[in-house]
């Protein structure tokens, strides 16, 4: 069974032959929304203060892929940058019309 609600989706299926548990329910809550934004910026935060420092990038640099440069980090950044602008313009009313680029003067959802 599939209950929808404002906040989500839930489903009910048959209890696994295979895994033992004592307790009558169990489950696992996929959620997607904006506010996983605010820890993809806190990582973000985390990695440029762990970057600027130079923290770690030897063991990296040992290895085949990272042996000319770190670039690869870089652009990993830059697409976890654009996953937030995402999710934030995700919280504006014009989100519709959303080109990749922030839009000045949209007003916010929230």
């Amino acid at each position: 069974a599939v209950v929808s609600t404002q906040s989500g989706h839930y489903g009910w299926g048959k209890k696994s032959p295979y895994i033992q548990t004592a307790h009558r329910v169990s489950g696992l809550m996929l959620a997607n929304h904006t506010s996983i934004s605010s820890l993809f910026s806190k990582t973000l935060q985390q990695y440029d203060r762990l970057k600027a420092r130079g923290a770690f990038l030897e063991q990296f640099k040992k290895e085949k892929m990272f042996s000319e440069s770190l670039d690869e980090f870089d652009s990993a950044r830059e697409v976890v940058q654009q996953l937030i602008d995402e999710y934030q313009a995700a919280t504006q009313v014009d989100y519709k019309m959303y080109s990749g680029v922030p839009q000045e003067g949209a007003k916010s959802v929230e």
